[in-house]
This record gives C-alpha cells, structure tokens and sequence, in this order.
C-alpha cells in the first residue's frame, strides 16, 4: 500500500522483512538477494499451489513428482531440495528422515505473503540454509475495508481436470490492542496420471488430492510489548504411482508457536518463543493389508534480544540469541538406531546503517549430539553509489546435518557421515532506474564440501569430494505506463562436481520469465507469464538429459465491486508437455474459476 501526497505522486511504503536475518529490517538495506511474494502477486498468479508459484522466480528451482498433491523438491541457486531450508512462520517443519519439507501440503490460499532469502543463512538459522531460506507467511488480522474493526472472505471455485475448493476466512482489529485471523479451506482434484507408461510401478490411472487445512494468528498488545501465537494445519491426501505395496498417502503437516514481546525501553527489546513442527506420512493401498508411518515431531525454543544504538549519523543494532530443539522420529515398519537427537545454537548479528552504507555480519554456533559441532558465519556490505544505483557484496558459510535416513536408515544408511559444508560469496547491483523501472544483477558462486551422495552399487550415503555452482541472476522490472507493466527475470547456473567435471544431476541450468500485466480498467486486470526451462541433466553421468520446455500462464481478475471479484487462471495455458523428474509428467493445462465476496 502507499499513500497520496497533494499532487497525486505515490510514495510507496518500505517493505519489511524478517527471513534473511532472522530480525525485521528494511529490503532497502539488504546487503543479499531477496525475492518477496506478496498478496498482491499471489492474487495475480495462474498458479494453484505453491510449487508453480515459486516456478518462475529467479534462483528458485522446482522438480515435481506429478502435479498437485505429489512431492516436489523446491531449491535455491543450484543447491539441492536439503540444503534449502523451508519454513511456516519461521517455524521449521521438514521431515528429520528425508530432510524436505512438505511444501506441496501447504495450501497457496492460506499465504500472505513468501520471502525468499538467496545465500547461505545457516549464521541465522543453523542447519540446512546453505542455498538460502524460504519463509512462508500465513495471513493475518490485515485491516478490514471501509474501517471495519472485523470482516470475512468466502471464496470458493471449480477446477479443469475435475476439481473444486472452497474457503472462509475472517480476521479483525479492536481498539484494545487484539488482531485476530481464522481461516480454514477444503480443495480437491480428480488429477491426472503423473507417471508415462515406462516408468517404475506405474498404473493407467487418474492420481487425486484431497485436502482440508485451518489456519490462525493471533496477538494482544500491551504496554510492555505484545503476546501472540499462530499456528497451520493441513492434512492431505494424495494418489501417486510408484511403489507396488502403496498407492496413496495421507500427509499431516503443522507449525504452530507460542511468543512474548518484551519492550525493555524503545530501542530494546526481547522475544521468546515455544514452537512445535510435525511432519507425518501414512503410505498404503486399499485392499492391501498394512500401511506405512513416517513421523517427525520438533519442538523448540527461541530466545532472542535486539538493542539499537543512534551515534550521530549512525544507526547501529545488536542482536543474538540462543535457540534449542529437539527431534524425534517414529516409524511402524523401520526399526532405526537412534530415534531423537537434540540440537542447540547461539548466534549473534551486527548491523550498521550510515548514510550511503549497510553493512550486517553474524556469527552462530550450532551443537548437534549426533555429530558435533558446527561453526558458521556471514557479513555483507551494500553501498549506494549514486542516486537510486546500489552495489552490494556478502559471504557466508553453511553447513547441513545428515538426516536420520542418512544416518540410521536400516540396511541403506552410514552413521559415519559427516554434515556437509559450503562457502559462498555473492555481488550485486540494484538500479533504480526511474521510479518506474528497476533492474537487479547477481553474480554468485558456492563450493560445497563433503556432500553427502548415495553410492550407485550398495545405495547407501557416503561423503564426496567438492561441488562448485557458478551462477548469475537478473531481474527487470518496468512500469510502461497506468495500463501496463512488465517483468522479465534470467537466471543463468554452472553446478559442476569438481571431481568428475560433470554437471550434477537434476540441477536447473537455466531459466528465464516474462510476465506483463494489464489493467484495462479499475475492475479488470490481466496477467500474462511465459516461462522457458533449459534442459537438464538426469543422471550423475550425462549421459541422460531433460529437454527444455516453454509454458505460458494467463490470469483474469474482475472486480464485480469493492466486495466482490472473480478470478480466471490457465495454467499451461497451450499444454505442453514436459517434466522437471524423469518419467513424472508436469501438470499439463490446468484451469480454474473461482469467486471471492468480502462481508
């Protein structure tokens, strides 16, 4: 939102963000690359979950397994699906045996808003962030139109192949400090076949999903700071085609926390947090006896502070914290070694603002009592060289724990295995051309050391030697005039395994994006995205590569008035045909129909 100055000129409001240094700060003074989804760009999007969201962003590589309701392996700049760390609200949720989160369970229409922090992040966040973070942010007690203190949104649609959804969401502000958001959503989908008849356990039928979810934030404010809690659940349940003994499973997911604000005096404040992640799986086949269970259950706690200092010119804020959490794993048919672990870190941050430069540096230290001790570190540094040209320079180190799969899986497993390691340094430029057009250039390179591979022959982990990723990212936006607008990302990336020279296997080597916009009228907007993805390499020889494919993704919003909109999104719109894994077919056109009304 932004607001009207007399003579009509906007003047934007600053963006806020907390994933890349785990603090709020402005997007203004960060010295990494940070890519934010907001509701406005959801709202605008063909697509109908999050990993065909996140598709055509630069950096952001996405490999599924089907369509909606099957796995997907989401990534930052090369790095694979395990050293990107994926949060709800802050709040870990992954899976502590396959070490991925189940993002395609996370329904789109309970998110407000994504931040996607590029670069490693484990000197925020631990384990895990050597590709970057991804934060998914739920809605929440948003101002209600015409003054509202409250108000709810029934939306509601149909869908091509056979599918429906539905949703309800209410939310508000009082006077006394309470804001307030409830939602709660059905979807469904008859699907498609995900596998092409050659493939590994496939049958000739249509693989569903079904899903129910609710989601809630809620917060007090007081005079000495503020309460909240928030929290999301969804239970999905999907048909695939891959194992002989099971045909479908259901996935819970949730991520909830329980924090306190305490202002100490206006520039000092401290926080603590309890929070619990689960993830769970049930795979089974009607008829067959039996089932499978997977489950993780995380609880944590967070304790953090934040001190801000004004000298002169000079901003300066300090801030650290200490953070715990413990793992456990359950399962009805694998019998692992060790079944918990507990996890610590201390970490500490520093940034400075002073006229033309920002500068933040941070330093954690993980324990881990399976393996150790880890020791990761950042700084960076963004200088504004002229009037609306910025230049930018960051390193960072990261590092991975082994899973539980990794570790203890019974018969395919190596409890030797040491966490995996990288180093990354990242340059950058941000142009504000105009107040109409901007332009954003990354170069960045990463070397990951001891990264943990299966063996071709026994299938079990083992350590490898070095992995390189050499890539460069440009994004252009333009705002042509009060009808149209254009967005144009490249994304250009070298992932090379330094002992053989190849390139890695399922690694995104290129991509690029167009998406225009029009807006007829104060009622009607369109958006049109084309996307190409280059060819990859399948397998670890290349000897085996994935063509590249073109897609093209059209959206019509129309505001029947200030209560009401309907919404028509083709996804694929021509229905081409391509994969991002090898025999899994990627969902060919999709369209959906759908109606809002606010009360």
């Amino acid at each position: 939102m932004g607001q009207q100055t007399p003579n009509q000129e906007t003047i934007l409001e600053p963006i806020v963000i907390s994933a890349p240094l785990r603090r709020e700060s402005s997007i203004s003074a960060t010295t990494g690359s940070v890519t934010v989804i907001d509701e406005r760009d959801i709202r605008n999007a063909a697509a109908d979950d999050i990993p065909s969201l996140l598709q055509s962003y630069a950096g952001v590589s996405v490999a599924t397994y089907g369509g909606m309701g099957s796995s997907a392996d989401v990534s930052l700049r090369g790095t694979s699906s395990t050293q990107t760390l994926v949060l709800i609200n802050g709040i870990r949720a992954t899976s502590a045996t396959s070490g991925t989160t189940s993002i395609f369970n996370i329904p789109l229409a309970a998110v407000s808003r994504i931040e996607i922090a590029k670069g490693p992040h484990s000197a925020q966040y631990g384990s895990d962030a050597i590709g970057g973070v991804i934060n998914i942010i739920t809605r929440d007690g948003a101002s209600c139109p015409d003054g509202k203190s409250s108000c709810s949104t029934i939306t509601t649609g149909v869908s091509h192949p056979w599918g429906g959804h539905a949703r309800v969401d209410t939310r508000g502000n009082t006077e006394g400090g309470l804001s307030y958001s409830f939602g709660g959503g059905l979807l469904g989908t008859r699907g498609y076949d995900f596998t092409i008849p050659s493939a590994w356990g496939h049958e000739p039928d249509d693989d569903g999903f079904f899903q129910g979810s609710f989601d809630f934030r809620v917060s007090q404010e007081f005079d000495w700071g503020r309460l909240y809690t928030d929290g999301l659940y969804a239970r999905g349940r999907s048909q695939f085609d891959t194992y002989p003994d099971s045909n479908e499973a259901d996935t819970t997911t949730f991520a909830g926390k329980i924090g306190a604000r305490v202002d100490h005096t206006e520039d000092w404040f401290s926080t603590i947090e309890v929070s619990t992640g689960i993830d769970k799986a049930k795979n089974y086949r009607d008829e067959v006896p039996g089932h499978e269970d997977y489950r993780t259950t995380r609880y944590g706690i967070l304790a953090t502070t934040q001190k801000s200092i004004d000298a002169g010119d000079a901003h300066h804020v300090f801030s650290g914290g200490v953070e715990a959490y413990r793992e456990s794993i359950g399962s009805n048919v694998l019998a692992y070694d060790t079944r918990e672990r507990s996890l610590a870190g201390l970490f500490g941050q520093y940034a400075l603002e002073y006229e033309a430069l920002n500068i933040d540096a941070g330093i954690r230290h993980d324990h881990n009592e399976q393996f150790g001790d880890a020791t990761t570190y950042n700084i960076g540094a963004r200088y504004e060289l002229l009037a609306g040209l910025a230049a930018r320079a960051s390193f960072g180190t990261g590092f991975r724990a082994p899973t539980f799969n990794d570790l203890y899986y019974p018969g395919w497993s190596n409890p030797d295995l040491r966490p995996e390691n990288s180093r990354s340094f990242e340059a950058g430029l941000l142009w504000e051309i105009s107040g109409s057009t901007s332009l954003d250039l990354a170069f960045y390179r990463t070397w990951i050391s001891d990264a943990i591979a299966l063996d071709p022959v026994t299938w079990s982990p083992y350590n490898i030697g070095r992995a390189r990723i050499t890539g460069f990212e440009t994004s252009l936006n333009h705002q042509v005039n009060d009808m149209w607008n254009l967005k144009a990302s490249l994304d250009i990336r070298e992932p090379r395994d330094e002992g053989t020279g190849k390139y890695m296997a399922n690694r995104e080597r290129l991509k690029a994006s167009l998406e225009t916009g029009f807006s007829a009228n104060e009622k009607l907007n369109l958006t049109a995205k084309l996307l190409y993805g280059g060819s990859r390499y399948a397998d670890a020889a290349n000897t085996k590569k994935m063509p590249d494919y073109v897609t093209v993704d059209l959206t019509a919003v129309y505001a029947v008035d200030a209560q009401s909109q309907w919404k028509l999104a083709v996804l694929n719109a021509f229905d081409a045909e391509y994969a991002t894994r090898v025999d899994f077919r990627a969902p060919g056109r999709t369209i959906n129909l759908s109606f809002s009304r606010d009360f």
